[in-house]
């Protein structure tokens, strides 16, 4: 009945007319830096929606990097809890241009679960257009997730590396982050971009060691929330978004990995350029958090 793998974006019109489908699963991926997620969620959401925070259910903690995506044991009892199982399709929502909603989908497909869609506009589109909402809290029967993870949509510092010290223009790094991010005037922070004075090269923001600012050797810019239209916060035409592709560098037969503050972000880049039609897409997870707190590893600053 669905077929979220080559039609991934929904529109709020069939999300309303499919709500009570007994295989689909709405998932509110809402996030906030102040950890209010959950209080939005329960002051009404869509309805059967299930909450999940990106960085408190999904995320946690190795060697210091923070923010990282759950292991396949850890991912699999919250879809489990969240009632989600191998034959479940999944519709995630945020809302403006947070990334939650994104974040899901990419989880998810590197866990092997094709069945997953984003909601194109998100909450700001369904309460635009007069849509209910409910603060029923749903109980989901517990259903069987199996996590087959797919390696190919992760990247880890090990391949950029390589990346980085290659002639090749197979592989093509895209930071997503603010412009004053990747020109290393500031650094990610949940409550923002955090400026550093004149002068300054890194900040402690309380990540394991003091994050520097700056961007990667040999990445892109291309900032993710330019990927939507700010009117409704719906996501570009995918003629619009391969045009934006081309014009930063990037060609469909390249091996595409993008990287943001806590790949967040670059979730949402890396799903607008599936939408664009690329299929040789990574995720950089670890992201900044990693590079910019690892003495060894390259940065530079100013423009591309």
């Amino acid at each position: 009945m669905f077929d979220f793998v080559n039609r991934p974006l929904v529109e709020t019109e069939w999300l309303a007319a499919h709500l009570s489908e007994p295989h689909l699963r709405v998932v509110d991926a809402r996030w906030r830096g102040d950890g209010a997620s959950r209080d939005l969620y329960r002051a009404g959401h869509i309805p059967g929606a299930v909450h999940l925070d990106w960085q408190r259910d999904l995320g946690y903690t190795r060697e210091g990097v923070r923010d990282l995506l759950l292991p396949p044991d850890r991912f699999a009892e919250l879809m489990v809890a969240a009632g989600i199982g191998d034959d479940t399709a999944v519709v995630a929502y945020a809302e403006t241009d947070y990334s939650g909603a994104a974040r899901l989908w990419w989880a998810l497909r590197y866990y092997g679960h094709e069945q997953v869609a984003v909601l194109n506009g998100g909450l700001t589109k369904w309460l635009a257009e007069n849509r209910p909402l409910s603060t029923d809290l749903p109980q989901p029967t517990p259903a069987v997730f199996t996590p087959r993870p797919q390696a190919h949509w992760l990247a880890t510092a090990a391949e950029i590396e390589q990346v980085c010290g290659s002639s090749s223009s197979q592989t093509r790094l895209v930071d997503t982050r603010p412009p004053e991010q990747y020109l290393g005037q500031a650094v990610w922070t949940p409550h923002g971009s955090l400026y550093l004075p004149p002068g300054q090269t890194e900040v402690d923001i309380g990540a394991r060691r003091p994050i520097r600012a700056g961007h990667i050797p040999g990445a892109l810019h291309w900032h993710a929330s330019t990927n939507l239209d700010p009117a409704e916060w719906t996501y570009l035409a995918p003629e619009a978004l391969r045009g934006k592709a081309e014009a930063v560098g990037l060609q469909p037969e390249q091996r595409v990995i993008t990287y943001c503050g806590v790949g967040i972000s670059a979730s949402l880049g890396l799903f607008a350029l599936y939408l664009a039609g690329y299929r040789h897409l990574a995720l950089y997870d670890a992201s900044w958090e990693e590079w910019g707190t690892d003495p060894t590893l390259p940065v530079v600053t100013g423009p591309a």
